[in-house]
């Protein structure tokens, strides 16, 4: 991997690395048990709610792949590729009513968001993925379904990884200023995302 920065892993997480020309960062499996991910642009879905202040609790995913792809469509038929990231109001009465609906869902919150955005469960499937919060309008790392998922990609860390982090709080950041604006421009290269 000569591509990517050799400065070690933090302790837990999923396994990322930037790239050294800072065009990517590559998600790459514990032993070399399968093929590593690169993520070039991150693109917020149209599926992600309105950034509403700081008052209003918010989840996300960013997904790397899907069943072994990293571009691939979804049960309603929603294109992703690697780097998708949805945006959702969690502390409404309909998200609520999706968790009492979905409860065997991985996760309080993490499964129902990637369910309600694709149209599928991600039980018993290979997503590969993090999660990630908005409370108080402050970014937060912590998802217990996504980031210490079962697969090749992940430890027991219920964190996201630091690198793959600094990019999706620069997401988020971008999404709570355009507000109800942020499907004008949807796609980030993380070059763009890391200057």
């Amino acid at each position: 991997m000569s591509d990517v920065e050799d400065d070690g892993i933090d302790g837990g997480l999923a396994n990322v690395r930037p790239a050294k020309d800072g065009t990517s960062f590559v998600v790459y499996p514990a032993d070399d048990r399968g093929p590593s991910i690169t993520v070039s642009t991150l693109h917020i879905s149209c599926k992600s709610d309105t950034y509403r202040g700081s008052q209003q609790k918010y989840g996300g995913i960013i997904i790397y792949s899907r069943n072994g792809k990293t571009d691939w469509y979804t049960a309603n038929n929603t294109h992703c590729k690697s780097g998708y990231v949805v945006i959702v109001q969690t502390d409404t009465k309909a998200f609520k009513d999706l968790q009492a609906a979905w409860s065997n869902e991985p996760g309080k919150v993490h499964g129902i968001i990637y369910r309600k955005a694709f149209g599928e469960s991600c039980k018993g499937m290979k997503v590969v993925g993090e999660g990630f919060g908005i409370m108080n309008g402050a970014f937060e790392i912590i998802s217990g379904a996504l980031n210490p998922a079962d697969d090749d990609y992940h430890d027991n860390s219920s964190n996201m990884n630091k690198d793959s982090a600094r990019y999706v709080e620069a997401i988020v950041n971008i999404w709570k200023r355009a507000g109800p604006n942020f499907p004008e421009k949807q796609n980030y290269s993380v070059k763009e995302l890391d200057d």
